[in-house]
């Protein structure tokens, strides 16, 4: 429909006014010959998804290093107002620089338009995401789903790169979607089970950030960084990354 189009363009366009050394940029929104899309900046690297699926599960440093990097992007997408809603492992590009960068955040700003917009044609919440890496909130109503949700699935990508599985038990959608609603007291995931090596001060955060009700976890990005910062290596705390000096710690998962 003409509208969508018009949303399409006005959208990317607006997201691609972010600008962030963890946000892959979304650069324009154009047409040719019927097809309407959008121009990207190109990452020379793995998705964290592809990269533990073929290496198997990272070193704990590594996956705590991917895991700042990915927040500090976000921290400053949601002080632009926009809520990814679908971070996960297969959305965070680790270049060969040793750089992690949030994939669709153009993506985001237009599924939540046309989420607003069905949702006021219709009356009714819709979801949107990936089940395994979904808040519960979010899995409810995903309109009303806010920041504390994106940290909600950090969490849970931090739980796959340290673990290499799926915090939610089942085998199928359904049962999968039964156990991120239950309030009957599932099992609570934790890293150091499967990982003897994890601090109990990086599984105490990751607790907080995966707790089931909103309230319980951090409550910005901002507040999550400085959880996690004291956390990294030493050679990661000082004013930049050192990937941004010209190495990092993440160059040790081989692309």
């Amino acid at each position: 429909s003409r509208d969508s189009i018009r949303r399409f363009h006005r959208e990317v366009k607006a997201a691609a006014k972010l600008s962030h050394p963890n946000i892959v940029t979304a650069y324009d929104a154009d047409e040719a010959k019927g097809v309407h899309f959008y121009v990207m900046e190109y990452v020379d690297g793995s998705d964290l998804s592809s990269l533990v699926k073929r290496n198997g599960v990272l070193p704990v440093a590594t996956a705590l290093e991917c895991i700042v990097q990915a927040a500090r992007g976000l921290e400053y997408a949601h002080g632009e107002g926009i809520i990814n809603r679908d971070i996960k492992p297969g959305n965070l590009l680790l270049d060969r620089k040793g750089r992690v960068k949030v994939l669709d955040m153009g993506l985001a700003r237009i599924e939540a338009a046309e989420l607003d917009e069905q949702t006021e044609l219709t009356g009714t919440g819709q979801i949107m995401g990936t089940i395994d890496y979904m808040a519960p909130e979010q899995a409810l109503d995903t309109k009303s789903a806010d920041a504390r949700a994106d940290i909600y699935s950090l969490g849970a990508t931090l739980n796959f790169l340290v673990t290499g599985r799926p915090m939610l038990p089942g085998d199928t959608h359904g049962r999968k979607m039964q156990a991120l609603l239950s309030t009957t007291g599932e099992p609570t995931a934790s890293l150091q089970t499967h990982r003897r090596e994890v601090p109990d001060e990086l599984e105490q955060v990751f607790q907080k950030m995966v707790a089931r009700d909103p309230d319980e976890r951090f409550q910005t990005m901002g507040e999550v960084i400085a959880a996690l910062q004291p956390l990294l290596p030493a050679a990661e705390t000082g004013s930049g990354t050192h990937a941004e000096r010209g190495g990092s710690s993440t160059q040790a998962a081989t692309l």
